[in-house]
């Protein structure tokens, strides 16, 4: 099977759009064929495994019609005594990896999820489609080379990131700051360091990671220019064409009267950002980089899920990664108080436009998971893209489906808004943890910031954020307005105390996805420890 790199080679950019990005001129008709046909593949396979006849029964479906209404919702339990030790012999087909999820929830340490040869195969070339969209202006445009420089900012294995990047590579002959089989070997922080010095001697051309990440490297860099400021460097510690760069970096820094940002070292062909708040920081990621990232969306166990067009509005679902349904959010909870109610799914060919969907994927190439709910809260915002010519459903990524934080019937506050009101607040800040608590039987929004340098009170930024979450959330708005009730309550934490949990952590030994507290809803023994590095008590 040709390759990426086969195909740049021969510059047969027609031949590239269509392997890795040809989903996107799919008809509705073409999206549902697809998915039908592959399902009843990965049926075939499943009636041979033990777990396929455990989940689907000995009798398979032979119609999708047959499996939607006969075959029901998993969750990770259904798989957890075979996934959590890695038992090969159960599965539809033997997997050549595993990845493992973060385990956020706490029911697990975290969870397991096994990767055929045909799923890495598919996810390296999914990665190699983000690459290609986050650089190109229009439909068709190819404009990534062979040996194009990339920085490492992302997780290793087993973490699914780690394991998309070798997929990459198998695809795409790029070059790795640092190298891959070194970066293996480092912590994070040393990965961006080694990193981001190779890409001042040598380039870069494009970035995939975590937006977080990015915007934090983005003001690192400014920040250590502020303080390197008439410090003389030299060719031995970074070598001369690092000193140049930063020269001409510094000059366009001045000329527009700001610090040095990545956007004035290097120009970058594309980038490619996954995670909640994407959305949140694209305009700073942007700010600071000089491009708008492209959003990707993805789990653990289906691997990419969905990536944005070219324009970078919003997502659209891969057809060949999963069988996808979409069970209507007031369904949702009503079956998770009602154990005996089966909700009817939705096809991609039946949702309907500013409505939310919980996402439910059944695997191919070979997966093992079957109507898995994988507890994400999406919205179709239409059913098409005018402006990019494309007829199929846009969606975004809502939240966790079980971070809602519901206050009094009235609202369903999710970590993207919550997070967006902070950032409209314009308050420096570190990082926060909100959750649900009760103060004389009364839900309160207790939110837990740390602010960076700041003289503001408790009460003037509980007004500030209270204000910025009655802008952008009318349920929100309408619980002041009809119940006369402020929910929201502000700790401000010492200056530290974020920093000081992550090394608490990092000494105990914890696992990466573990270094901080969750942003909704964090676990008591978190939430204790974290107060505890503010110096203070529950």
């Amino acid at each position: 099977m040709e390759k990426l790199n086969d195909l740049l080679k021969e510059k047969r950019n027609d031949d590239i759009w269509k392997k890795y990005c040809g989903f996107l001129d799919y008809t509705l008709k073409d999206f549902m064929n697809l998915q039908e046909d592959m399902l009843l593949e990965q049926l075939d396979r499943l009636k041979h495994c033990t777990i396929g006849k455990q989940i689907i029964g000995t009798k398979v479906p032979k119609s999708v019609d047959e499996f939607r209404e006969k075959v029901k919702f998993t969750g990770y339990k259904h798989y957890s005594k075979y996934l959590m030790n890695k038992e090969e012999t159960v599965l539809p087909e033997k997997p050549i990896t595993w990845a493992h999820t973060s385990g956020r929830s706490g029911e697990y340490q975290f969870k397991w999820a096994p990767y055929t040869e045909e799923m890495f195969r598919v996810s390296g070339e999914k990665s190699c489609t983000a690459l290609i969209l986050s650089s190109c202006k229009n439909r068709g445009d190819i404009v990534l080379k062979e040996e194009d420089k990339v920085l490492f900012t992302v997780a290793t294995p087993p973490y699914v990131s780690g394991i998309w990047i070798q997929g990459a590579m198998a695809e795409f002959n790029m070059k790795m700051f640092p190298p891959y089989e070194n970066a293996l070997k480092m912590d994070f922080h040393e990965r961006i360091k080694v990193g981001l010095k190779s890409a001042l001697s040598e380039g870069l051309d494009l970035v995939f990671g975590m937006t977080s990440i990015l915007v934090k490297i983005g003001e690192q860099i400014g920040n250590r220019d502020s303080k390197n400021r008439g410090e003389k460097n030299s060719e031995s510690s970074i070598g001369i064409q690092a000193i140049l760069r930063l020269l001409q970096a510094y000059v366009k820094a001045k000329c527009n009267g700001r610090k040095v940002t990545p956007k004035d070292i290097w120009k970058l062909k594309g980038i490619v950002c996954g995670g909640m708040d994407t959305s949140i920081y694209k305009n700073k990621v942007k700010q600071l980089w000089g491009k708008i990232p492209l959003e990707t969306y993805g789990s653990t166990e289906f691997g990419f899920i969905a990536v944005q067009p070219w324009n970078c509005e919003h997502m659209v679902l891969y057809p060949d990664v999963a069988y996808w349904e979409f069970i209507c959010i007031d369904d949702y909870q009503k079956m998770k108080s009602d154990a005996s109610y089966a909700p009817k799914t939705m096809l991609i060919n039946e949702v309907k436009a500013n409505e939310e969907y919980v996402l439910v994927g059944t695997s191919y190439h070979g997966g093992v998971f079957i109507r898995y709910i994988i507890g994400d809260l999406i919205k179709i915002v239409s059913l098409n893209d005018k402006e990019a010519q494309l007829n199929l459903p846009q969606l975004v990524c809502i939240a966790r489906v079980d971070d809602l934080i519901d206050i009094g019937g009235f609202t369903r506050l999710t970590e993207k808004i919550i997070w967006q009101a902070i950032e409209d607040t314009g308050l420096s800040y570190t990082d926060w943890t909100i959750r649900k608590e009760y103060n004389e039987s009364k839900p309160i929004l207790h939110l837990y910031l740390e602010l960076k340098d700041s003289n503001e009170t408790s009460k003037t930024v509980t007004n500030k954020v209270h204000e910025s979450l009655r802008m952008i959330d009318e349920p929100y708005r309408e619980l002041e307005r009809i119940a006369g009730v402020k929910p929201l309550k502000v700790s401000l934490l010492k200056k530290g105390s974020f920093q000081r949990f992550y090394e608490e952590r990092v000494a105990a030994g914890a696992d990466l996805a573990h270094l901080k507290p969750k942003h909704i809803n964090p676990q008591d023994n978190a939430l204790k420890n974290l107060l505890r590095m503010s110096s203070w008590e529950l």
